[in-house]
């Protein structure tokens, strides 16, 4: 008998050396595949003008290492997980350098901005240079993320280079925090690595670029749902005193997350005490008065924001037009798209979630069965039921314009709970010793991960250094007065260019986007600048006239979005009622003015 233990354990000890070698093997691997990485990313030349994608504009190596890295990273995390080594740190750790080089590549290419101001980005940068200006809040509501971008600038870090600096710090935040979620529900040793994976992917896809308030601060939500669950367990007041630490954070990062910290803490108090009344008296159960707690520290602090009537309003007052769903629709249908082209846009845009989704449905079907058998586990009740609640709010905000737009915005509270569904469900195959179950479903993270970071950096929409020059020269001198045309050049950049206190920022001139006609105007032999726009002042830019060209969309999409070429400039260009008041070689400013007629001149 002690031969036969004696051999188990030498054979058990040799499966672990194998295990670990081959482990310490890939580590060291990616390990250098990140070295050669790194180097390219050293060697990456600027930009010389707009450029349609960012992707397309580095060596094909650059993203075969990318990508094999990132799959690398996520597979040493399941292999971790299943042999119950501490490489899961060593994953971790490649995975979060990989995404350090990914987020910082518009620095190296020596974009202005990345994102030309989606969800706002521009407007938030102007108020951050606004507090370095004037060390005070110009009239944000929720100033959180401005503040420590602005404390992040006065010690010396680029305005430009420190958001991308705050989108990685966000973003590791949130996939550590969900591996640490899934680690304290599960309470198993290999749980840590099981989440992390699960929580690799960027699910908020271009929102873990675009440095905006209302995603960075939900990636804070995983954090307040680990201290939650501490102190429903523990009743520890110093986990108490953190949760009410971190919920003031959220008040001041913003409003909307707020409601949804909120959200998620009342749901997690009520499916406690019902659990407790239903399957289990022992479990110890949040009040419901915790998630209330914070509803009067957000109603002080926004009730002196004019904007939260306006939002209020927004929200609750008399529909104003069409639903997100319908907006999406629309878009989709104004163009034509082929069965296939449409199924490929879905799938580029929204392939990581989609999938996601599914396998998080799948979890649901397990928790029902489970609980029908009386296998009544709180930590799958309790993701199931924030999943659930976080579908039907997606679904409420697509049917109704409750201010947010954006599918993957309008969806976050789902998504965060279907990476914590996943997270259990693996879990749930590893405790039946499911390995072919196991290997599929690493296999749909690898694919979420690799269609998230694609979809992160496309369409590639920035900003130059040319653009921004010219917006600054000539939102400092043009006729307040009179009306700027101008494709994709808003209010809002003016108040990045200028700071959000400057005092040209009123009347806005600058009001609309995309609002030049097709052909500058020029649709007849005898049309003149001054007869389409009168006396305003008009810009052109390299980039109105090459985005549409951009790979990512379709041939139908490219003529759809064409607006004016080379031979309308040219037309431009004779118009003696236009004339350059500002050139750089990648923006041109036009100042139009109606003639005189030589015999009513005085």
């Amino acid at each position: 008998m002690s031969i036969v233990n004696n051999l188990e354990r030498r054979l058990d000890n040799w499966v672990g050396f194998t295990d670990s070698h081959l482990q310490a093997t890939l580590a060291v691997v990616l390990s250098g595949l990140l070295l050669a990485e790194g180097a390219l990313f050293l060697r990456t030349q600027l930009a010389t003008g707009y450029e349609t994608s960012i992707v397309e504009s580095l060596p094909s190596a650059y993203w075969l290492l990318f990508y094999a890295i990132l799959a690398g990273s996520i597979v040493l995390l399941f292999v971790a997980a299943t042999t119950g080594t501490t490489f899961w740190r060593h994953g971790l750790a490649l995975l979060l350098a990989n995404y350090l080089i990914y987020t910082f590549l518009p620095v190296a290419r020596g974009y202005k901005l990345y994102g030309r101001g989606e969800a706002d980005k521009l407007r938030h940068l102007g108020d951050v240079q606004g507090i370095v200006e004037t060390g005070s809040l110009p009239g944000i509501w929720y100033p959180g993320e401005h503040v420590l971008m602005a404390e992040l600038n006065m010690l010396g870090l680029p305005l430009t280079s420190t958001q991308y600096g705050i989108n990685f710090a966000f973003t590791l935040l949130h996939i550590v925090a969900i591996g640490a979620v899934i680690r304290l529900f599960s309470q198993r040793r290999e749980s840590i690595a099981v989440g992390l994976a699960v929580g690799a992917p960027l699910l908020y896809t271009t929102f873990h670029l675009s440095a905006h308030p209302a995603i960075l601060s939900f990636m804070l939500l995983p954090v307040v749902l680990f201290v939650l669950e501490r102190y429903r367990q523990t009743n520890e007041k110093t986990y108490l005193i953190l949760l009410v630490t971190l919920g003031l954070a959220v008040i001041y990062m913003h409003p909307m997350t707020t409601l949804f910290m909120i959200g998620m803490i009342t749901v997690t108090a009520a499916y406690s005490i019902l659990y407790r009344g239903l399957f289990d008296s022992s479990i110890e159960t949040l009040s419901l008065r915790l998630g209330a707690l914070f509803l009067p520290l957000q109603f002080i602090w926004l009730q002196g924001f004019r904007q939260t009537k306006v939002s209020m309003y927004n929200m609750f007052g008399p529909d104003k037009g069409p639903s997100p769903a319908a907006q999406e629709l629309a878009k989709a249908t104004s163009v034509s798209f082929t069965p296939v082209q449409l199924a490929w846009k879905f799938v580029d845009l929204y392939g990581s979630v989609f999938l996601y989704f599914l396998i998080a449905g799948l979890f649901l079907l397990l928790v029902l069965v489970a609980f029908l058998r009386r296998n009544n586990r709180y930590d799958w009740g309790l993701g199931a039921t924030h999943f659930m609640a976080g579908v039907t709010l997606a679904v409420l905000f697509l049917l109704r314009d409750l201010v947010v737009k954006g599918h993957i915005r309008l969806s976050r509270y789902a998504i965060l709970f279907a990476a914590v569904a996943i997270g259990m469900f693996i879990l749930h195959l590893f405790e039946r010793q499911r390995s072919s179950l196991i290997v599929l479903s690493a296999l749909v993270v690898l694919l979420a991960a690799g269609l998230g970071a694609q979809a992160a950096y496309e369409p590639n929409r920035h900003l130059t250094h040319a653009e921004y020059d010219g917006t600054q020269y000539l939102s400092t001198n043009y006729d307040l007065g009179e009306p700027v045309y101008s494709m994709d050049t808003s209010h809002k950049m003016k108040e990045f260019v200028l700071s959000s206190n400057h005092d040209r920022l009123w009347p806005r001139g600058i009001t609309t986007e995309n609002d030049v006609p097709d052909a500058l105007g020029y649709t007849g032999p005898d049309v003149r600048a001054a007869d389409t726009y009168g006396s305003a002042y008009l810009v052109t830019k390299t980039y109105d006239r090459k985005r549409h060209t951009a790979s990512h969309y379709t041939p139908e999409q490219q003529e759809f979005l064409f607006r004016y070429g080379e031979s309308h400039l040219n037309e431009l260009e004779r118009d003696s009622t236009a004339n350059k008041i500002y050139v750089n070689g990648g923006y041109t400013a036009w100042r139009v003015s109606p003639q005189v007629d030589e015999g009513t001149a005085e």
